[in-house]
């Protein structure tokens, strides 16, 4: 079943070039992001397993016991290791060989990296598959989404489980046409078990593929049939993978990977807020995934991803509703809906318990691009776009015009990534009168730093609300903010408050004013007019 284009050297070289080209924009934007709420665990957790690893070159026998075990890894335990691992290595590589300009680019490099990796591979596969103009567009689409470009930056696992799905996917199909691939993908599966809890609905896509792969084989009497080698190699080599790389699972591994799928399973509900009602528990409206791609991916991408889905629709009907088939494939396009569509309809259902943004989803956005650089191909292929405006255009040049209206809301959505939204909502003033989420995780914080500190040139405190004091003490060691401006548990107390603009925050708009006599903010932070910080002065802090 070799229905792909062998890729060569100038594929691979097109594939490295967007990864560094992608790795550099965004070390040369982290600055601008200060350290996200959950960032700021993930990096106390991978200080934690490097401590550990520490101890393992030291004193191994120690480090294996199950109370050493337990100290490092019983803070964060709900998530898997793999990633905290890769910020633990990349801290140690800070720590010995100062590699990094600074702390927080250290913890952030991995996932960085991931998501570099992923355009080269969004790239490879496509290519396989499609003329290089779309692959090429595909990897570039995905690149310019604002929220994936926010999330990019970050040491969190959203960006590289969303690398990791797309790799074991891109290893289950050519597992199809060659067997070498059948170990690797249970490594690979392994790998994105070790990442995040988003793999595991992976073994039920690849059997629905699977079975519609046969049955079309089976109606079109083709001798060569797909092998479902590939099932036992996930189940078996991905579950070891998992715990040979978690270290918290060595001991007592049964009931600890129970009270792991059990936690995620009845995860504790996050506040989010959405068409103007804050949801605090399920269900959440099914059209919230979908909706909020709507929102927050360009219409033209999504315009033509669209259009790749019609392009492709027969490809895409079922076994039994469409003539026996003549030639041999692995049915591309049917894996890349699944993978596209199930991470949405998981996210919609009334059962699953409230997350956050686009973030939880992400995973279905390199099938978006994938499926819009499928768009472009035929647009390019039917269009009459070489006599469009009385001229000739060379298909790189069309693709950079639909290319243009995402990369432009990206570069306007940066460092407020998570309160950007589309045209479509109305841009962030539509999206705010549409009462949407405006933001989480209290970076936003970062935006505030010069102000701050020529606020209070000789020192001082600030509550920091959604910011936790884990970030503030990076954006300190990262030289962001001054060391003698600390973060203060009390609010009134601090000398500066701050509040983040979203729904569930409105009571400390109420606890500020009645802290200092007065509902008039010193500063509001805006993006797009509209506010995103509000800062409060203590009235009782002393002038300098």
């Amino acid at each position: 079943m070799n229905d792909a284009r062998a890729l060569n050297g100038r594929d691979h070289l097109i594939g490295a070039a967007l990864c560094i080209g992608y790795l550099l924009l965004l070390f040369g934007t982290a600055s601008d992001l200060a350290m996200s709420r959950d960032e700021s665990f993930y990096v106390h957790a991978a200080k934690n397993a490097a401590n550990w690893i520490s101890q393992l070159f030291a004193d191994p026998s120690s480090a294996l016991k199950q109370d050493s075990i337990d100290r490092a890894w019983r803070y964060n335990w709900e998530h898997p290791a793999w990633m905290k691992l890769s910020f633990a290595w990349s801290w140690l590589a800070q720590k010995h060989l100062d590699l990094f300009p600074n702390e927080s680019l250290a913890f952030r490099f991995p996932g960085m990296l991931t998501a570099a990796l992923l355009l080269w591979l969004i790239y490879a596969w496509g290519a396989s598959v499609m003329r290089r103009e779309g692959a090429l567009f595909a990897a570039l689409a995905f690149a310019s989404m604002p929220r994936v470009f926010y999330h990019s930056h970050l040491a969190c696992f959203d960006i590289p489980i969303a690398f990791f799905v797309t790799l074991t996917a891109y290893a289950y199909w050519r597992s199809l046409a060659d067997r070498r691939w059948v170990p690797w993908l249970g490594l690979i599966f392994g790998l994105a078990l070790a990442t995040k809890h988003n793999s595991w609905i992976l073994p039920g896509i690849f059997l629905i593929h699977f079975l519609w792969l046969r049955r079309d084989q089976a109606r079109s009497g083709q001798s060569e049939r797909a092998s479902i080698a590939w099932l036992p190699s996930m189940l078996l080599l991905g579950p070891l993978v998992l715990i040979g790389t978690w270290p918290w699972l060595w001991h007592d591994t049964g009931r600890r990977l129970l009270a792991y799928a059990s936690f995620h399973l009845r995860h504790v509900h996050y506040t989010y807020e959405y068409l103007g009602i804050n949801y605090f528990e399920p269900p959440l409206p099914i059209s919230v995934p979908f909706v909020m791609t709507l929102l927050t991916v360009s219409l033209t991408v999504l315009a033509l991803c669209l259009l790749g889905l019609y392009d492709r629709r027969a490809e895409l009907r079922p076994p039994w509703l469409t003539k026996p088939r003549t030639r041999n494939d692995r049915r591309t396009e049917v894996l890349w809906f699944g993978c596209l569509l199930a991470p949405l309809f998981v996210i919609a259902l009334p059962s699953t318990p409230i997350f956050g943004g686009t973030k939880h989803w992400i995973t279905s956005y390199p099938f978006l691009a994938l499926f819009a650089g499928l768009g472009l191909v035929a647009l390019v292929e039917r269009a009459e776009v070489s006599s469009w405006m009385g001229r000739r255009w060379p298909t790189w040049a069309f693709a950079a015009l639909c290319l243009l209206p995402a990369a432009l809301q990206t570069a306007h959505s940066h460092p407020f990534g998570l309160s950007h939204y589309t045209p479509l909502a109305g841009g962030v003033p539509g999206a705010a009168d549409l009462g949407m989420n405006r933001q989480f995780w209290g970076f936003t914080s970062g935006s505030l730093v010069d102000w701050i500190a020529e606020r209070l040139p000789d020192g001082g405190s600030v509550w920091t609300c959604d910011t936790t004091h884990g970030s503030w003490a990076m954006m300190q060691r990262d030289g962001l903010i001054p060391s003698n401006i600390r973060a203060e548990a009390s609010m009134s107390a601090a000398d500066l408050v701050l509040v983040h603009h979203e729904a569930h925050f409105a009571e400390v708009d109420y606890q500020a004013w009645v802290a200092f006599g007065s509902v008039q903010p010193v500063y509001v932070l805006q993006y797009d007019g509209v506010p995103i910080i509000s800062v409060y002065e203590n009235p009782a802090r002393p002038e300098r």
